[in-house]
């Protein structure tokens, strides 16, 4: 069983923000963990995540706030994916363009997930899931005083 927890969003920003080029403003970043869960009406509801076991699906919803009067631009985030996860390179998803490219190599170097290969008992193989170590997401421009919002699926192994 996997215990999550809010990390505070001072820590994550120090640790995942990562401008590819000078932003021009000031973006936080913050990350929730959720379920899909049925609501006695029938309709589907995120709930928050604070235990999970192997073979349940998760969601990670990030969220960037821009709280400055000036657009962010060239924002980037560099993330470390947890090896107890396999996620859904498919499944990443924004309200705006975003750019995603995954690592196989602890963050060494990135490119598509379709592209991706890893060595294999002598032999070269495409890259699964199961293989990815980092998520790098890529956004062009963060409004002014607005907030982009990612979510990816995982699911616990």
């Amino acid at each position: 069983m996997y215990k999550y927890s809010r990390i505070p969003v001072c820590l994550l920003a120090a640790a995942f923000f990562l401008p590819i080029q000078p932003a021009q403003a000031e973006t936080t970043v913050s990350i929730d963990v959720v379920r899909e869960v049925d609501s006695a009406e029938g309709d589907s509801e995120l709930q928050p995540v604070e235990t999970a076991v192997p073979g349940e699906p998760l969601i990670y919803r990030i969220r960037l706030e821009n709280t400055d009067p000036v657009p962010a631009t060239s924002v980037g985030l560099s993330l470390p994916l947890d090896d107890s996860l396999a996620i859904d390179p498919q499944s990443v998803s924004a309200e705006t363009d975003i750019g995603v490219t995954f690592s196989v190599d602890g963050g060494e170097s990135f490119d598509d997930f379709e592209t991706l290969s890893v060595e294999d008992g002598g032999t070269t193989r495409q890259a699964q899931a199961t293989d990815l170590t980092h998520m790098r997401i890529e956004i062009a421009e963060v409004g002014a005083e607005s907030t982009i919002a990612v979510s990816y699926d995982a699911v616990v192994r």
